[in-house]
């Protein structure tokens, strides 16, 4: 996988991220502004409290999110250990500020001090090299010889 297409994947897993915690703190607030008035469920003829049934579905929805979560966070976490197996700092900073913390290049070239913003745009594609170094020297450790 070439290294553009990997860190587009993990700035992709860290907003789905957000979302997915967003929905979770809904299903969350959710449970407690359901009053306690009775309903039945389905075509069964056992009353239940509509806050039995929202506890249940909120439960099964977290559950979920709970997998697609740890999906994505072992995204983020495979990105974490090849970011940090860079030799070069300002590399490592471009490469986490953009992709793991969602920065704007601008925003990054403002906190790293490059005069002329356009510098910013050659040393994040040196910063790429240098991550698909990496994620080469893994793919070959982890497919290993035949």
């Amino acid at each position: 996988m070439k290294s553009k297409e990997f860190f587009l994947l993990v700035q992709k897993a860290e907003h789905e991220l957000k979302i997915l915690n967003a929905r979770a703190r809904h299903y969350e607030e959710l449970g407690f502004s359901i009053s306690g008035t009775a309903g039945v469920v389905g075509n069964k003829q056992r009353v239940t409290s509509r806050v039995e049934i929202a506890a249940i579905g909120n439960l099964d929805a977290l559950r979920d999110l709970e997998k697609q979560k740890a999906e994505y966070l072992r995204i983020i976490h495979r990105a974490e250990k090849v970011i940090s197996q860079i030799t070069q700092e300002k590399y490592r900073q471009i490469l986490s500020l953009k992709y793991l913390c969602g920065w704007s290049f601008r925003s990054i070239s403002d906190e790293l001090g490059y005069n002329d913003p356009n510098s910013i745009y050659r040393a994040h594609g040196w910063a790429l090299v240098a991550a698909q170094e990496v994620l080469n020297k893994r793919e070959s450790v982890e497919n290993g010889p035949c």
